[in-house]
């Protein structure tokens, strides 16, 4: 483990990441070389994840265009995959990938070795899910953090992934309002634009859950204000938005 002048703090904890089927073992002897170092092992976790979620995101959502679901859709008519791989590659990046980057880049930012590792067992439970049962329940990854860190701290890290995801639907949120009641070619950016803004919300609300390992666990230990407006911001552009995006 690095040395921190800091130790001597009876605040801080010293928390260990767990690699137990989440990759290779970890290194935790060492603080990162740049504010946003990523390993080789790292961004070959990080686009199997990608890979394996847009699939599953896209079969997932066949059913929508067609009377069956799931791979027997996909099946009838494979066009359909060109009608939900870009939804699905948009749901991932904004969704899954920015929500990750966000931990990783809180955690580095108070010195702690932090990487993303994928969890093999819950992607391929993901495909088969959404393959068989037209379903998308999906535990893909997690970034690993270790350092020595406040319930602060902790918090803060946890906190900055839900908070990417609602700021990615306030961003994104306009573009549906404008496109709503347009017709033609721009409906599609439309039906993007809705479904960029409701998965973002369904994950920033899910993660809140105060359960362990989810991130509300962690930040309504840090602050129970924090939790709940963070919480009150998922609900407020759920309710609150000029057009119904439900």
């Amino acid at each position: 483990m690095w040395s921190d002048p800091s130790r001597r703090n009876q605040d801080l904890q010293i928390r260990y990441a767990i690699s137990d089927g989440w990759g290779d073992p970890i290194q935790v002897n060492r603080r990162p070389n740049s504010k946003m170092a990523f390993s080789d092992y790292e961004k070959k976790e990080i686009g199997e994840s990608i890979l394996f979620l847009t699939l599953a995101f896209s079969v997932a959502l066949a059913d929508g265009y067609s009377p069956t679901y799931g791979i027997w859709a996909v099946l009838k008519d494979p066009y359909i995959l060109v009608k939900t791989l870009p939804m699905a590659f948009a749901a991932v990046l904004t969704g899954f990938l920015l929500h990750e980057i966000a931990h990783k880049w809180m955690a580095q930012q108070y010195g702690c070795w932090a990487e993303y590792r994928g969890n093999r067992r819950g992607l391929y439970f993901a495909l088969a899910m959404s393959a068989f049962l037209g379903v998308l329940l999906a535990a893909p990854g997690a970034v690993m953090v270790s350092g020595r860190i406040t319930d602060r701290q902790n918090g803060i890290i946890a906190a900055v992934g839900p908070i990417t995801n609602i700021v990615i639907a306030l961003v994104v949120l306009p573009v549906y309002i404008l496109t709503h009641t347009m017709e033609g070619q721009i409906t599609i950016i439309n039906e993007l634009a809705k479904f960029i803004v409701l998965i973002n919300l369904i994950l920033a609300g899910f993660n809140m859950i105060p359960i362990q390992p989810l991130d509300g666990s962690k930040v309504i230990v840090w602050n129970k204000g924090a939790y709940f407006g963070i919480i009150l911001a998922i609900l407020a552009i759920f309710y609150l938005s000029p057009v119904d995006i439900i």
